[in-house]
């Protein structure tokens, strides 16, 4: 795993993890921003950096490579850490493993494990648009079009989304989407000394409000629920308006 580093010279640290099927270059402008008064380290999650051919095999695994970056730096506890989709239950699975790493998590969309009826199409239907959508299948090349403008992703990173999936192995493809539809709760929650915020969309509302009232019983965390949003609109489509929330909850 790749972690980049910017804002070096600044003594507070965030960690942004970008999401599944899409690379770092979606944190592009939280990146510029944050950058300015805070030290940004940014994962290239396995099986989703272009210039290597790693592969993505559990969330437990990308946590405990990111929290040994860290130990390795002498630096046992962060700021903030920020994840959205993937990135979000690797957040998680971090405060699982430390509960104490950072004071603060902005959480995006995590799935903390869904229905298995519903994940049981929802991981076949993520395989075949991703894998067949940038291979030539004109029926999934629609499919992931109209998914890219549901999220409003710009179109320069629509492309670089694209050429990442035509990289990506048709295993990390499908671990995706079977990985955070069985994530799991862990039993040491009441560790976990992190202020938390979660958002979600009224569109993931259904399997994602239960868990995380579950979760608020012992975690201290607020929890926002945004009106016809998308599965990763906020931080890809709406990076403004995801820093503005990010901001006020650091405050």
């Amino acid at each position: 795993m790749e972690i980049r580093e910017y804002g070096i010279n600044n003594q507070k640290n965030i960690l942004l993890v970008h999401g599944g099927y899409v690379s770092y270059k979606t944190l592009k402008i939280q990146i510029e921003e944050l950058q300015k008064g805070y030290h940004i380290f940014v994962p290239l999650l396995d099986g989703h950096n272009i210039n290597d051919k790693s592969e993505l095999n559990s969330i437990e695994e990308e946590a405990s490579k990111i929290l040994k970056f860290f130990k390795l730096k002498n630096i046992n506890k962060i700021h903030c850490m920020c994840g959205a989709s993937l990135g979000a239950d690797i957040i998680i699975e971090i405060l699982f493993q430390k509960g104490n790493f950072a004071e603060n998590a902005f959480i995006e969309s995590g799935s903390l494990g869904i229905n298995k009826i519903l994940a049981i199409p929802l991981i076949w239907i993520s395989k075949t648009a991703m894998y067949k959508g940038v291979r030539g299948n004109r029926y999934w090349e629609k499919f992931i079009e109209k998914f890219l403008i549901d999220i409003k992703m710009p179109k320069e990173l629509c492309c670089d989304t694209k050429e990442l999936l035509r990289h990506m192995s048709i295993s990390t493809i499908k671990n995706v989407q079977k990985l955070v539809c069985n994530y799991k709760i862990k039993e040491n929650v009441n560790l976990i000394t992190t202020k938390c915020l979660v958002v979600y969309s009224s569109k993931e509302k259904l399997y994602m409000e239960n868990p995380y009232k579950k979760l608020q019983e012992t975690i201290d965390m607020k929890i926002v629920c945004l009106e016809g949003y998308n599965h990763g609109q906020l931080s890809i489509g709406e990076p403004q308006k995801q820093l503005k929330m990010l901001k006020e909850f650091l405050v």
